[in-house]
């Protein structure tokens, strides 16, 4: 989305072929310039899309993408522009879309950037995350989805809690991925609109926003491996909503 509204105004490093690639096409007019570790790098589509923005280009030693950019998977290629930022709720709502992912407690951006690539790839239409003790927009996040956080609307609530009692005024069913749910995922139905809640691995997710839920979803597995994490598990649940909806 390129109308985001509390746009992270000072320009990070967001590193990564797929991550540049995003930020280039979501927001062509966001960013300043660009590292690379060698011209090779901006070849094919991603070259003429620098070339036909204007982009000062930097050619600099791969340890020196490294310092800069603070992660060492930059893939010798890094832009120098504002994060994304985050949507209103009401803006996200008043879209309607058939699912809403709310992530409660999740700290690691790794986890954070793999959720929200599986969200955006699967149609999800936006995501929520609590504002405290708990992973925000970064560079890194960036990075593990893909590029995904410029597609993906999200929202950062103050109070999860009372964010899903808006959303359940607002016609969602809400549903939370727990390990001890009391249904199956091949027993649910995802027929209206529906916010699935993750939690954190181990603790998952907090009681005080369980208490909010409509229904604890379990999924049933069948081999040897003991669990799935939040990222594995929030993609095979939004897959069967998404399907459900489609139907």
């Amino acid at each position: 989305m390129t109308d985001r509204k509390d746009r992270m105004g000072s320009a990070v490093w967001l590193y990564g072929v797929h991550s540049v690639a995003a930020a280039l096409e979501a927001r062509p007019g966001e960013a300043r310039e660009l590292m690379a570790a060698s011209a090779r790098r901006l070849s094919g589509e991603l070259g003429q899309r620098v070339e036909e923005l204007r982009l000062p280009v930097k050619t600099v030693p791969e340890h020196e993408l490294t310092r800069v950019c603070g992660s060492g998977s930059h893939q010798g290629l890094a832009v120098r522009t504002p994060l994304p930022g985050y949507v209103a709720f009401d803006r996200l709502i008043r879209a309607r879309p058939s699912l809403v992912l709310v992530l409660d407690g999740i700290t690691d951006p790794q986890n954070l950037g793999a959720i929200a690539r599986s969200a955006e790839a699967l149609g999800a239409g936006g995501m929520i995350l609590g504002k405290d003790r708990a992973a925000g927009l970064s560079p890194a996040a960036h990075k593990v989805s893909a590029g995904a956080l410029e597609w993906l609307p999200v929202c950062q609530a103050v109070n999860l809690a009372r964010t899903l009692r808006e959303l359940k005024q607002a016609g969602y069913w809400l549903y939370g991925a727990d390990p001890a749910g009391s249904m199956s995922l091949a027993e649910a139905d995802f027929s209206g609109l529906s916010a699935l809640v993750v939690g954190s691995e181990g603790k998952g997710v907090r009681p005080g926003v369980k208490k909010e839920l409509d229904l604890l979803i379990r999924i049933e597995q069948k081999g040897k491996t003991p669990s799935l994490n939040a990222a594995q598990a929030s993609a095979i649940i939004m897959a069967k909503i998404l399907k459900a909806v489609a139907a």
